[in-house]
């Protein structure tokens, strides 16, 4: 799959990191996108199997398949993702990646967020570590507290915006404690019921998403090497302000011409 391919693949799948990555020199721009698709392949398999063995098998097959590109003798799996990714054994750390992967099989298991330290966890391995990684392919270097924040305001956002998706599968962004307290339960999400629940036991998670997106932009201008790896963090402030009362409601989307201006003004400005 060339890299035009996987950039069409992405905006439809992951079109925001796709743009920020439009602002990188065609090769790093090529690199970025094959990350972007194994994490789409990766990220996909809770919702498109009905089954956790199914699941857990497709993320196996991914886990070995990552393994092999790194063996003394390198094995180059039938696939386009595992074909863009080849050339990249050189720059990715392999146990970035695998753990990148493992950290999905909690949703393909349907495991609730035990309590706001496990939800923040799954976040730091996932949006946090694929912007670490990303940063690799660009050159580029942001303080780890900074990294944390993008990877946390971007990550917390999407799984709200997800809401009634990621409630569906029993993984709703919320700790289950909390939840618990209130008197909710993962079960009733996943029907799609208890909406004042969520509401009152989204508001943490929220918070936490504010506070680090405020932290992030605070932390100072983008270097213009970060720019194509982290800069779609910018966006995650105005779809916090879109988010609905009602975590189960579809949040309005951002345009895409306001979105190519943001960060149009980021990629001059690094703010």
């Amino acid at each position: 799959m060339s890299a035009e391919d996987l950039s069409q693949l992405l905006q439809r799948a992951d079109p925001d990191r796709r743009l920020a990555a439009l602002f990188a020199p065609a090769g790093a721009r090529a690199r970025l996108f094959a990350l972007y698709a194994l994490n789409h392949e990766i990220a996909r398999i809770a919702d498109a199997t009905s089954e956790s063995l199914i699941g857990e098998m497709k993320l196996t097959w991914w886990h070995d398949a990552i393994s092999d590109l790194y063996a003394a003798t390198p094995k180059v799996r039938r696939h386009d993702v595992t074909e863009a990714l080849a050339p990249l054994t050189g720059l990715l750390p392999q146990t970035e990646l695998l753990d990148l992967i493992d950290a999905r099989f909690e949703d393909v298991a349907a495991a609730p967020h035990a309590d706001l330290d496990a939800l923040l966890d799954y976040v730091d391995r996932t949006s946090g570590r694929l912007i670490r990684l990303g940063l690799i392919l660009t050159g580029g270097e942001l303080p780890e507290p900074q990294i944390r924040d993008a990877g946390r305001a971007w990550g917390l956002t999407g799984l709200m915006r997800a809401f009634a998706w990621r409630a569906r599968i029993g993984r709703a962004p919320v700790a289950g404690d909390y939840l618990t307290e209130l008197g909710g339960s993962p079960a009733m999400l996943a029907q799609g019921l208890g909406s004042d629940k969520a509401k009152a036991a989204i508001q943490p998670v929220r918070a936490i998403a504010e506070d680090a997106a405020r932290g992030f932009a605070a932390a100072g201008p983008l270097a213009v090497e970060a720019v194509p790896a982290v800069g779609y963090v910018v966006l995650a402030r105005a779809y916090l302000k879109r988010l609905p009362d009602n975590p189960f409601e579809v949040p309005a989307e951002r345009s895409l011409l306001a979105r190519q201006a943001r960060l149009g003004w980021l990629s001059l400005t690094g703010r």
